[in-house]
């Protein structure tokens, strides 16, 4: 009952109006006295509010005396609650709708909260028109962000996913991403997972994922776009030529690959 009456105060009911509704629907055709005893209203509070109810049309009354009260169907006020919501959607349309969008700049935007980022990355997913570059963690992937890139390597050329798992689960429903099988080490040079997307090569989402708050940027920096976006194509480089050469690989840096990245010496 609580969400109830919280959900209601957010179309302009008050906690009685809401009261007396309610206790009309389990029983119809009450006196103003028997409402407020069986709603908890006041007496010198229920009429003033049955009058309200009145006028909303939720409540209709009897040409007797006493005056008897009935609500009106449920549905009848769901449907009356729908309307006059989808009135202010459209007032708010028609008000700001054909406002021109000021011109994003090359600042560096914090989304500080987990959901925010994945919001953040399936917006862009979804909006991409011409290129889609990603590095993620399967265990940040939702089922939303699975379905808006199974959408995306369809409709797009030039497409990269390069998935990274700590439970080495590599399955999606799509065909075109490179598993990157160095999660142990990734891990121990970020301290945490990351993630990075650039979508139509003009925005890019890059930061860490701890367990904690999230330190992720959003910006459409033009130099800030091209270096994450050119590290994802350079890993990519990476884990295709790996794949192509795996047996030759092993053989110089091991079975499992590790003295590849033994970078500081020849």
């Amino acid at each position: 009952m609580n969400r109830v009456l919280a959900i209601m105060k957010d179309y302009q009911f008050s906690e009685y109006e809401t009261l007396v509704y309610v206790a009309l629907l389990k029983k119809s055709s009450q006196t103003g006295y028997e409402v407020s005893k069986n709603s908890s209203v006041p007496r010198s509070k229920v009429y003033t509010t049955l009058n309200v109810l009145l006028k909303k049309g939720l409540v209709i009354c009897s040409n007797t005396d006493p005056v008897l009260y009935m609500a009106q169907p449920i549905e009848k006020v769901i449907a009356q609650l729908k309307k006059k919501a989808q009135d202010d959607f459209d007032e708010i349309e028609a008000s700001l709708g054909n406002i021109e969008e000021s011109e994003i700049t090359e600042t560096l935007w914090n989304l500080s909260e987990y959901d925010q980022v994945i919001e953040k990355v399936n917006e862009l997913i979804e909006s991409t028109k011409k290129d889609l570059f990603l590095q993620v963690w399967e265990e940040d992937l939702t089922p939303e962000t699975i379905a808006l890139l199974s959408e995306a390597e369809g409709r797009l050329e030039n497409f990269i996913v390069i998935l990274f798992s700590q439970t080495q689960r590599y399955e999606l429903p799509f065909t075109r991403f490179y598993k990157h099988g160095f999660e142990e080490d990734k891990l121990k040079d970020y301290g945490s997972r990351w993630i990075s997307l650039v979508a139509d090569s003009k925005e890019v989402v890059y930061g860490t994922l701890p367990t904690g708050q999230p330190d992720v940027i959003w910006t459409r920096n033009h130099s800030m776009v091209k270096l994450a976006k050119e590290y994802i194509i350079h890993d990519a480089y990476n884990l295709r030529m790996i794949k192509q050469l795996e047996d030759p690989a092993k053989q110089v840096f091991g079975t499992d690959l590790m003295d590849l990245r033994n970078i500081y010496k020849n």
